[in-house]
């Protein structure tokens, strides 16, 4: 645990932004290690950062880790461009997995299919294995999908969030 030298507010070592006061650390310079037992009781409730989906505690106003404004105000063009960036980052990553996804299946199905041509002795037995690596790929495929519908369900989010504080505007 630190201090915050803005605040005063006991935060844990790794945050980079202060989720009491939003000051940046490495804008801060020297920071002292300070305990407070009252911030590390058990059952400190959670909450989700709208901008890069980390746990945070229920009560920051600031993001610890991306610095976001958890406070509820109109958006600045600053913030919007920022939402929109991370819009686009999701995208990205969604389609790069998958991508991995398309990948993936298309290697199961050449060794399914290699698997099964040795089962007709067509291929030598020894190939056998080949129907083995096709379903382990098979479901290394399915897990890919399962991150690219995350990146996929953080860009719905974010613009369902762009559009309704837009329309609060």
């Amino acid at each position: 645990m630190k201090e915050c030298p803005s605040c005063g507010n006991t935060i844990p070592k790794e945050v980079i932004y202060c989720p009491y006061c939003g000051a940046r650390f490495a804008d801060l310079g020297h920071t002292q290690t300070k305990g407070n037992e009252q911030r590390q009781k058990l059952g400190f409730k959670m909450q989700k950062c709208p901008l890069c989906d980390k746990k945070i505690p229920e009560d920051a106003k600031f993001c610890p880790l991306c610095g976001w404004d958890l406070t509820d105000h109109e958006l600045t063009p600053p913030q919007i461009a920022r939402i929109q960036d991370e819009i686009q980052d999701a995208r990205f990553r969604a389609m790069h997995w998958h991508v991995a996804v398309v990948a993936c299946m298309m290697i199961a199905l050449a060794n399914i299919l290699l698997g099964m041509f040795a089962r007709d002795e067509v291929i030598p037995r020894t190939w056998d294995f080949m129907l083995h690596i096709g379903y382990a790929v098979f479901f290394i495929g399915i897990a890919f999908g399962f991150c690219g519908d995350r990146y996929r369900k953080k860009q719905d989010r974010l613009k369902m969030m762009l559009r309704d504080r837009q329309l609060s505007q």
